[in-house]
């Protein structure tokens, strides 16, 4: 018997053994599979805590969609908004228009309940994502690994821990792996509406029209050249373009861009500006006499460099064994299928490659390539299955092992949320207690939330009806008072949110005075400056700051210091110490 004979029986045998074990009707095993990955998001549900930066701006244009039965206008630049324009902006608005629909037909009376439902829509779309994951992992491969692709999904933790959040990111994965199901079917008509979701899928997150490369390049690989193939593409074409031009025209009316090529544009002045100007930048990192080869070789590398970092991260816990196997056999006998998966794998390393080689080092760029990465750990897995008889067992072992390391992974590295409450509450105290404080960061995006929507007496409002009430003291506002008074500023002074590089804590009070800083908020980590962090080791050093609140005083397990300036023994002090 011939190799390749044996390897089809054992093969035979792996079904045959397992059809007692596999629910003869897959539509139940999704359903435990889902009711298990919903059990998970539930107990990691962030309870109480409201949603914040990026995802603040989907849920308040939403809530603006949602009152005026229209289209908001836009700013092209967060900073620079002012009344009447809403405080959002973001590249592409297909999430917000979506939720809009869902807040639209809610009753709520408060900002918080509006903010659950955001995070329970993305809950549910991530959940429902396994139905076209399984019918994407069939184009593959036999019920028995198709659902074991898809429980690898469903049970990433990645994937759980975004689901939470109420980003826009589950619904582009949603319609991402829609894109990939319809667009392998057999059937022409849904090779049609593939391009309609691709559509949607670009509307979303912009880096979606980037599917148009596997597309176009696989399309034409499976049907060939012919008169008819060209036809039925530029029909397809067509009805992409019928989707994604009227939301171009209409963010183009409200914002000034569409929000789509727009943004591949201003990419691309980005990477040229980078590598041809900003003579500081290169001199910062004493690269002073720098070529344009040497420029562009460096940017290479850091990209190169930071997206191999964070690939090597995503990888872990669940992909990290079968993945790099996996990707070795999807290069054999490549049909269009495979073909498929590696182009669109490749197309979609492109905008997380652009984001690491700026050093945003978010995640998030490379979660679309956690459908890819199922489907691809399954070639490695049943490569190994074919090997053993006890095909059974390690089926159970490998679904076990799964949920082991998802709930290892988020028990351990997912965040802390009672922390998170805890810096909520302190945020409250803050409030309450002070006049003007230092930009304290991350746990600042509490206060943030607190100081804008804890007092609103109605709820929805429009986002331009919400009063104007920060007392924390940003990034933002240092650039902005520097530019005003001293004609420009060193950003060798400024770091998220506060100096960088001053020696003394007298120097940081000086000018946190001229901004009307009249407390101080510390916690002592190191995202603080270093001045502020001694602070908090030292604090008797420090006579003219008068301790208002410690919180491990009240029972926190999350360590902050209140301080409030006494500027008349801070003028003392200075006197005397001349």
């Amino acid at each position: 018997m011939s190799d390749k004979n044996k390897k089809n029986m054992n093969s035979n045998q792996i079904t045959s053994k397992n059809k007692l074990i596999l629910i003869k009707n897959p539509a139940i095993c999704l359903i435990l599979i889902g009711v298990i990955g919903l059990a998970i998001r539930i107990y990691s549900y962030p309870y109480d805590l409201p949603v914040y930066q990026d995802i603040s701006d989907y849920f308040w244009y939403a809530i603006d969609m949602s009152i005026l039965d229209e289209f908001p206008q836009m700013v092209a630049n967060q900073q620079l908004a002012e009344p009447p324009y809403p405080p959002y902006s973001f590249p592409n608005n297909g999430w917000p228009v979506f939720l809009s629909l869902f807040f639209s037909l809610a009753n709520f009376d408060n900002i918080l309940a509006y903010m659950d439902l955001q995070r329970c829509i993305t809950i549910t779309i991530s959940i429902l994502t396994v139905i076209p994951m399984y019918i994407l992992c069939t184009k593959f491969f036999g019920k028995y690994f198709s659902l074991l692709g898809t429980a690898l999904f469903a049970f990433q933790p990645r994937i759980i821990d975004n689901s939470i959040l109420g980003g826009n990111e589950p619904l582009f994965l949603f319609l991402g792996v829609c894109t990939l199901t319809l667009f392998l079917s057999k059937n022409t008509k849904m090779i049609f509406g593939s391009f309609v979701v691709a559509g949607l899928f670009s509307l979303v997150r912009y880096e979606g029209l980037l599917i148009f490369i596997p597309m176009t390049i696989v399309f034409f690989y499976r049907f060939r050249f012919s008169k008819t193939s060209v036809a039925k593409y530029a029909i397809m074409v067509g009805l992409f373009l019928l989707i994604i031009l009227p939301m171009a025209h209409i963010r183009t009316e409200t914002l000034g861009y569409d929000g789509l090529f727009s943004n591949f544009i201003a990419g691309s002045k980005y990477v040229s500006n980078s590598v041809s100007g900003n003579e500081v930048f290169w001199s910062d990192l004493e690269m002073e006499q720098v070529s344009m080869e040497q420029k562009i070789f460096y940017h290479i590398q850091k990209g190169v460099q930071n997206t191999a970092i964070n690939l090597g991260k995503i990888l872990v816990p669940t992909f990290s064994f079968l993945a790099p196997i996996g990707i070795f056999f999807l290069f054999r006998k490549l049909d269009y299928g495979k073909l498929t998966l590696i182009i669109t794998l490749v197309a979609f390393l492109i905008p997380a490659f652009y984001a690491y080689m700026r050093d945003l080092q978010e995640l998030k760029y490379l979660l679309i390539l956690f459908p890819i990465f199922s489907i691809v750990s399954m070639f490695a897995l049943r490569r190994i299955l074919v090997k053993f008889n006890e095909s059974r067992k390690i089926f159970v072992v490998f679904l076990v092992s799964i949920l082991i390391f998802s709930a290892g992974y988020l028990v351990y590295f997912s965040p802390d949320l009672e922390h998170e409450q805890e810096a909520l509450a302190i945020a409250v105290i803050i409030k309450d207690t002070t006049t003007k404080i230092n930009n304290y960061y991350p746990e600042g995006i509490y206060f943030v939330h607190v100081m804008k929507y804890s007092d609103l007496e109605e709820f929805p409002i429009l986002s331009t009806d919400v009063p104007s009430n920060n007392k924390q003291v940003s990034i933002f506002d240092w650039i902005g008072y520097i530019e005003r008074n001293l004609g420009g500023y060193d950003k060798s002074l400024i770091l998220a949110g506060d100096i960088k590089e001053i020696d003394t804590v007298e120097d940081y009070i000086i000018f946190g005075k001229e901004v009307g800083v009249t407390h101080l908020a510390i916690d002592g980590k190191s995202a603080q400056p270093n001045v502020l962090n001694d602070i908090f080791s030292n604090e008797k050093n420090y006579p003219y700051l008068l301790k208002q609140f410690d919180s491990a005083e009240h029972g926190f397990k999350y360590h902050m210091k209140i301080y409030e300036i006494d500027f008349h023994i801070f003028e003392k002090y200075l006197e005397n110490n001349k």
